[in-house]
């Protein structure tokens, strides 16, 4: 047995007994689960505040008339010059939150939802560089340590005032930068080289869990006897449980594992080359037509995202004539559906025996972009009088895009291979910016939330995404790129930003977790 540590040396000899805790070949799968969920957790913690802003417009007395400075002077004389024991006041303080109305304008809420876009932008080249230098497994684990206590502090800054409550989303959004980078070296590293789509669409569907999760827990705590806080709290202990256990159990590199047994890695290691620690040839990838091509695929996937997830409540309810307890229901549909459509998507883009790789990601492609681009073109020419219809249209445009997974992504990760960590870290500023664009886009065209005003969005994003297709048409390759290849680094890499693989043939000691 292995005792209290996963770590393996790398002078051990990979000899693993089938009497090891090694589950039958198949920790990789463990990986992918406990990554997917960290992913997922960092995700809700962001959409906490979306979900619970209509419950703090509660009927208590508005903490926004003091001052951010009379309010800390409050909880300060509640805690420390209270009557009671700590635990007495610390609990006096929390029912004080929970009771006090927090109304924010419609500037104010843009700010609160935008800024954690804001934060994971400016973050994510710095935990870029910090991956390259330390490692995805501690970096990633101090980002998730970040979300849960930004997390649980969020109804006490929201009690203080506008401007800490601001830092905290900030501070959010800084916590879910590691996301792609995170999915390119996960995949890189722990998925078979016949899996790497299977891999990827489980990985993204953090995307649809978070919501999915935090949809009813906000839901049911919101309206029970431990209000509203309480959403923050569990998701910040949920947060801190699944990094406490990715921290224990993720490796980044499979080699370094003791519970992966001989065979598992000979799977996972199988036409993958030597897993050498490399430096990005930043040069040759950003003169590389192919990867503009998936970068431009990527803005165009994230900006029908952004906008069916933002926006299609609104739409449903304002233009479609759907009743408001109609429309939280009809979004969620399309989470699930997409949950699943991607489990399928990637399955069948790695078994898919009948083209090659090259032409199977624009198949998917053409699925994925081109699906969710006439969808929207249908969007735009559905009259308000089939509503049933829009909703169905709205339902396709958001599960279609399940197909990105075999697209775009799946080229990345061919394509770049051992780079792909840093394709995914620009993926991640890609969806920032895209959620920041959506807003924008609607703002200019929809003023009373017209037929004829939300024809104009959709057209906008049917070119977008028609045109994104197109150029991944063009340019999208299925093949490993000539920078990915063995050699190629000692001549012409430059920059710093590496995966932390260490060398196969130089012992590391690990310590315990």
């Amino acid at each position: 047995m292995v005792g209290f540590s996963v770590s393996r040396k790398l002078s051990q000899v990979q000899n693993t007994s089938e009497e090891d805790l090694n589950f039958h070949h198949k920790t990789r799968f463990i990986i992918l689960i406990i990554v997917t969920l960290c992913l997922s957790i960092a995700q809700s913690d962001t959409l906490t505040l979306n979900f619970t802003i209509i419950c703090m417009s509660g009927d208590g007395a508005q903490v926004g008339n003091h001052s951010a400075l009379s309010n800390l002077e409050d909880m300060e004389m509640t805690l420390v010059n209270g009557s009671g024991t700590l635990r007495e006041n610390v609990e006096h303080m929390e029912h004080k939150i929970a009771d006090g109305r927090y109304n924010y304008t419609p500037s104010e809420k843009s700010l609160l939802f935008s800024l954690v876009a804001v934060g994971a932008m400016v973050a994510v080249y710095p935990v870029m560089l910090l991956i390259g230098k330390f490692g995805s497994r501690s970096v990633c684990f101090w980002m998730g340590m970040l979300s849960a206590v930004t997390t649980a502090l969020i109804p006490w800054m929201a009690y203080i005032g506008f401007y800490p409550l601001l830092v905290m989303r900030f501070l959010q959004g800084a916590g879910l930068s590691t996301g792609f980078t995170l999915i390119g070296i996960c995949t890189r590293q722990w998925s078979m080289q016949v899996q790497n789509a299977l891999y990827i669409a489980v990985l993204t569907t953090f995307f649809q869990i978070g919501p999915i999760f935090t949809m009813p827990v906000a839901g049911a705590l919101c309206t029970s006897s431990l209000g509203w806080p309480a959403v923050y709290y569990i998701h910040a202990v949920v947060t801190f449980g699944l990094f406490i256990l990715f921290y224990f159990f993720y490796r980044e590199n499979p080699t370094r594992h003791a519970f992966v047994s001989t065979k598992e890695l000979e799977k996972i290691q199988r036409d993958k080359g030597e897993g050498k620690r490399e430096a990005v040839p930043l040069k040759a990838i950003l003169t590389d037509p192919v990867i503009y091509s998936i970068w431009i695929s990527a803005i165009g996937n994230f900006m029908g995202i952004q906008l069916t997830m933002q926006f299609s409540p609104t739409y449903l309810n304002k233009v479609m004539g759907f009743a408001v307890e109609q429309t939280g229901t009809f979004s969620a549909i399309p989470q699930v559906v997409t949950f699943f459509l991607k489990i399928v998507a990637g399955y069948a883009a790695d078994k898919m025996r009948c083209c090659t790789p090259q032409t199977s990601v624009k198949i998917f492609n053409n699925l994925a972009l081109g699906g969710m681009s006439i969808s929207f073109l249908g969007l735009a020419l559905i009259p308000t009088s089939e509503p049933v219809l829009g909703l169905c249209m709205l339902i396709f445009s958001c599960s279609i895009i399940g197909f990105n997974c075999g697209a775009f992504f799946r080229s990345s990760a061919i394509y770049a291979a051992q780079h792909n960590h840093f394709i995914m870290g620009v993926n991640s500023f890609l969806n920032c910016l895209a959620s920041l664009i959506a807003p924008v886009i609607v703002n200019i065209f929809v003023t009373n939330d017209t037929w004829d005003e939300w024809w104009w969005v959709w057209m906008v994003y049917f070119v977008a995404l028609f045109v994104a297709n197109i150029v991944f048409q063009i340019y999208g390759k299925g093949v490993p790129a000539e920078w990915t290849k063995a050699g190629y680094g000692a001549k012409s890499a430059v920059g710093d930003v590496i995966p932390s693989i260490p060398k196969p043939t130089e012992p590391v000691e690990t310590p315990k977790v």
